[in-house]
């Protein structure tokens, strides 16, 4: 695989991706978004800034390298409207584009299923008219180690008292944070597909999950998925129990 930029190195699938292609050997450059605070950065950072094939480097550097992937990690559902807006002006100010442009490189995004038609309204002309080659990957509820605290599974395995549900949290289905990594990497190096949903392929799994935990009444709204969405199942490791056991147990590790 060419150099990976990873922007958003410490969000969740973020830091999970540059971990996954650390331990393969792969060079990743690390980019944190501008003005986006992340309580757990510093432990992440420790984490994987003492692997030697990784880089963090400054916001305004991410385009200078040599071709290769830019990766944005889009799927913070708290901060996604800062997100969007911090990749518009970006690519709207000309030197990234003839960067872009004279390095060849190809932008990937890693997005929340929820937020698409949202992307389709405001990323995808955009990137249209600049001619970078560029792909989204898109993602049901992902969770596991360092899952953040809006997610229900996160405020169940924590026992909190008020519970507050997203509507921004789609809850059709849920992808191990592992199995995610692994079937992210792997359709970055084999498929040209410019739009996909990764999906564990088990019917009613974010419920499973969440019956896993506790009983807590939900009530599931129903999201079509775009039909321009080419759905991939991920390779489910183990089974949603012992990966929420993980979890589990980073919580306590973290916690107290």
């Amino acid at each position: 695989m060419e150099n990976a930029v990873i922007v958003g190195t410490y969000q969740f699938i973020g830091f999970h991706l540059c971990r996954s292609l650390l331990e393969d050997g792969e060079t990743v450059y690390g980019v944190s978004y501008p003005n986006l605070q992340l309580e757990d950065s510093e432990d992440k950072q420790l984490e994987i800034g003492r692997n030697a094939n990784y880089e963090e480097i400054g916001w305004e550097e991410k385009f200078k390298g040599n071709s290769g992937k830019i990766i944005y990690d889009c799927y913070d559902i708290l901060n996604s409207d800062k997100i969007i807006s911090q990749i518009k002006n970006d690519l709207h100010i000309e030197s990234n584009i003839q960067d872009l442009t004279d390095r060849k490189h190809e932008l990937i995004f890693l997005g929340n299923v929820l937020d698409f038609t949202r992307h389709e309204e405001e990323l995808f002309p955009m990137l249209k008219s600049i001619g970078i080659p560029f792909r989204f990957i898109y993602y049901p509820t992902v969770f596991g180690p360092w899952q953040p605290k809006e997610f229900l599974f996160v405020q169940l395995l924590e026992d909190c008292n008020d519970i507050e549900l997203s509507e921004l949290e789609y809850k059709e289905d849920a992808i191990f944070i592992d199995d995610a990594a692994a079937a992210t990497k792997k359709l970055m190096m084999e498929t040209s597909t410019a739009c996909l949903f990764l999906t564990s392929g088990i019917k009613n799994h974010w419920m499973h999950g969440k019956k896993a935990i506790k009983e807590f009444p939900v009530k599931i709204p129903r999201y079509q998925i775009p039909s321009c969405l080419q759905s991939y199942t991920v390779d489910n490791k183990n089974n949603i129990a012992d990966n929420l056991e993980m979890q589990r147990r980073h919580i306590k590790m973290y916690k107290w």
